[in-house]
């Protein structure tokens, strides 16, 4: 056969491949299929969180190879810029969508339309417990809806943070935290409160029983975050209004903002916000193999391990926030990328003032089926200046279960200056 006469057969049957590949996943993204109860071979008193699809076969591997042919469809702009900036070892292993997640029936009896967004939306009104906006129609909607998700009751936990340079090298963090939230069915709220928490360092040891405690309201204009934090040199504790915003901690070397933690918490009133619509988006997903997964061969230069990573096409809800003329923030623009089932923020895009890309993050989720609950097992941050990457709020195997629900209730009273001073020591 003449050689161009093959390619010419060749490139014609390639896209045929490939576009049948694309609608292969499009149909598999079927209905919700809710895990509402532990599944078997769970064990509560292990660390373990037994995958629900372990025999579910990689639909699609996207690589380098082949990235461009997706690349307008399916990914994002941040998960392109991965494809450019690490050739070699980033990659994307597509599965069957398996719309997994689930919430305790409490919320879901709770949950009606009946919520409102107060003060320009720095404020919310409504049915405490519930999922606040289930038809939501204003972009902060979404953005409340993910603040709100259920994510327990009484807590008490611990979980490391790594941040990883380009040579491999790891610097390792740890801290211990015990917190109240007031949004859920299972708790008085006559405070007008979000929650409260208290954390502290306990790695390394220089920064041992560093601490702060903060109340968050549920509504920033009318009442602002309070913040206290704990210095074991002067044995003080001071408050400390600047925890909010643009905020770096220490801890995160410049990665991440006080208002990044949990993909985005606190005030609203910097940025205007835009609903960008309903998307179909590859994103972390039901990410059990990677919580079963020693985090020793998890943490590897430039990027988290792929190979451990699972990947869903996903119904997301994208949310643009970008920074208002008379507001000072270092992150100009972001793009949110909001889980339409489980209101959790899946991925996350910052751009500088001259839009350019600047950090790719994502949120695996898994269902922690004992609650129900869906939530991020880890919050990765992707500085493509440094070529640096930030792991926070790890859940893993190698890490003793956080308790989402304790059996006795956090005295309130813990919550206060003096209670962080006992807290920290």
């Amino acid at each position: 056969m003449n050689k161009s006469i093959f390619l010419l057969i060749f490139l014609l049957i390639i896209p045929k491949f490939t576009y049948a590949d694309i609608s292969n996943i499009s149909k598999n993204i079927g209905n919700k299929e809710p895990i509402n109860a532990p599944i078997d071979g769970y064990d509560p008193n292990s660390n373990s969180y037994p995958d629900p699809y372990p025999n579910d076969p990689v639909l699609i591997s996207i690589d380098q190879s082949n990235y461009l042919e997706y690349e307008e469809i399916l990914l994002t702009p941040g998960q392109i810029e991965m494809f450019k900036m690490y050739p070699d070892t980033f990659k994307m292993d597509v599965y069957q969508s398996r719309r997994s997640c689930a919430v305790p029936k409490d919320v879901t009896n709770l949950t009606k339309n009946n919520s409102e967004l107060t003060d320009d939306g720095d404020g919310i009104i409504g049915v405490i417990g519930s999922i606040p906006f289930p038809e939501p129609s204003h972009a902060l909607h979404h953005v409340w809806n993910h603040i709100l998700r259920y994510r327990g009751v009484d807590i008490f936990g611990s979980s490391p943070f790594y941040i990883i340079d380009p040579d491999g090298s790891i610097t390792y963090g740890a801290g211990e935290t015990i917190a109240k939230n007031y949004w859920n069915p299972f708790t008085t709220n006559d405070k007008g409160l979000q929650g409260m928490l208290m954390s502290k360092v306990t790695h390394p040891p220089r920064l041992a029983d560093a601490s702060v405690l903060v109340i968050e309201s549920l509504n920033a204009k009318l009442t602002p975050r309070r913040s206290w934090v704990y210095n074991p040199g002067t044995r003080r504790v001071r408050r400390a209004p600047d925890i909010a915003y643009d905020y770096k901690p220490s801890a995160s070397q410049g990665l991440t903002t006080a208002d990044q933690v949990d993909g985005f918490n606190g005030a609203k009133d910097r940025y205007e916000w835009t609903y960008l619509g309903t998307q179909q988006r590859l994103m972390p997903y039901n990410a059990y193999k990677f919580h079963e997964t020693p985090t020793e061969e998890i943490l590897t230069p430039n990027h988290v391990n792929q190979n451990y990573l699972r990947y869903e096409l996903v119904n997301v809800n994208v949310v643009e926030a970008k920074l208002k003329q008379d507001k000072r923030h270092i992150i100009p623009k972001r793009i949110m990328y909001f889980d339409k089932d489980s209101h959790n923020m899946l991925s996350e895009e910052t751009y500088d003032s001259q839009n350019s890309l600047m950090a790719y993050r994502e949120f695996p989720i898994i269902n922690f089926y004992d609650q129900p609950m869906c939530l991020s097992i880890h919050a990765a941050t992707y500085d493509f200046a440094t070529r640096r990457y930030q792991l926070s709020s790890v859940r893993s195997i190698d890490i003793p279960k956080i308790q989402w629900r304790l059996k006795e209730a956090h005295d309130e009273n813990k919550f206060t200056p003096e209670g962080l001073k006992r807290f920290a020591r």
